[in-house]
């Protein structure tokens, strides 16, 4: 589907799933590349599949053990993920067959909270960051992470779309990147956010554009669009609360690209959810309907839906007539 202003204005609610435990957060989300389901994962310690062109719940499974907090589809398998958990001692990722609903394989290396999740497009490998100032490359087949890149405080990481290149953040405002076949000779190229951020300047979140040329980075109260190759600011989007109002309690809000790169959504404070166009942060749509501050936010990577995650889980569909 061909995204348009037109189009992206006419998205309004389709349906609303409250599946999760209203009062706990939701952590994790993520689309199958195909477009046809999304997981969502939550404080409740539950993990919910759906189907995308039904809007419909199809699995519901439980991770009493070890909690679960961010999640991710492995190369298109509705029925393959992995799980970072939510339990404060024991800082596991696992290989989770839906299907069978069993672990295939635990990983244990980190000594605290997995910050980003990000699984290689078509390769077994995987990419996690921590509180423990480390960022991981992982191998399905191995328990042992296989690389390790040691930072100053908590770390973020995330693959390109094509799995060529790695970004990380390692706990100083600054964006480096790896070449994924040769990251054992370092960074191949880095650049300072420090100049574009105020305040907190910890990076939170880490993003590539879907076109590869544009990098998202987060921090608790700021979303920025940088260049890929050069590290330039190219615009900020308003993510502020409103003059006089505190800023949201939970988690950040994780951004997402629309497929065609054209434009990038996050919920705000105040409980609405933002379309801006992407090189311009001109706002283009606000999806209104939420209580609280979406934490989860995406866009389709096939289909004119948006789904947005606060106390409840809503999808967004083009009014009649509009595509």
């Amino acid at each position: 589907v061909k995204l348009s202003d037109k189009l992206v204005r006419s998205l309004a609610v389709g349906k609303v799933c409250r599946d999760h435990v209203t009062s706990t957060a939701v952590t994790g989300m993520d689309f199958t590349y195909d477009g046809l389901n999304l997981v969502t994962a939550g404080e409740d310690n539950n993990v919910f599949v759906y189907s995308c062109e039904r809007a419909q719940r199809t699995k519901h499974l439980r991770c009493e053990k070890y909690g679960v907090s961010l999640i991710r589809f492995l190369h298109n398998d509705k029925d393959g993920a992995v799980a970072s958990s939510r339990s404060e001692t024991d800082h596991v990722l696992k290989y989770w067959d839906f299907h069978e609903n069993k672990y295939l394989r635990l990983f244990r290396s980190h000594t605290a909270r997995a910050t980003s999740l990000s699984p290689h497009p078509y390769e077994d490998i995987f990419l996690t960051g921590s509180e423990d100032r480390t960022v991981l490359l992982w191998d399905l087949r191995q328990d042992r992470p296989t690389a390790k890149i040691s930072g100053q405080g908590p770390t973020v990481a995330t693959f390109d779309q094509q799995g060529l290149v790695f970004a990380a953040s390692v706990g100083k405002p600054k964006v480096h990147l790896f070449d994924t076949r040769n990251y054992a000779r370092g960074e191949f190229s880095s650049f300072d956010v420090a100049p574009h951020l105020k305040g907190d300047v910890l990076v939170r979140v880490v993003q590539f554009s879907p076109c590869g040329k544009y990098l998202l980075v987060r921090t608790a109260t700021q979303l920025i669009l940088i260049d890929a190759f050069d590290g330039e600011l190219i615009c900020e989007y308003d993510v502020a609360p409103a003059e006089g109002e505190a800023p949201p309690k939970g988690p950040i809000p994780v951004p997402s690209f629309s497929p065609d790169s054209q434009y990038v959504l996050s919920g705000v404070p105040g409980g609405d959810s933002c379309i801006w166009q992407t090189t311009n942060a001109r706002l283009v749509h606000r999806l209104a309907g939420h209580t609280e501050q979406p934490t989860r936010t995406a866009f389709s990577p096939v289909h004119a839906l948006c789904v947005t995650v606060a106390e409840t889980l809503a999808w967004w569909i083009p009014a009649d007539g509009a595509a």
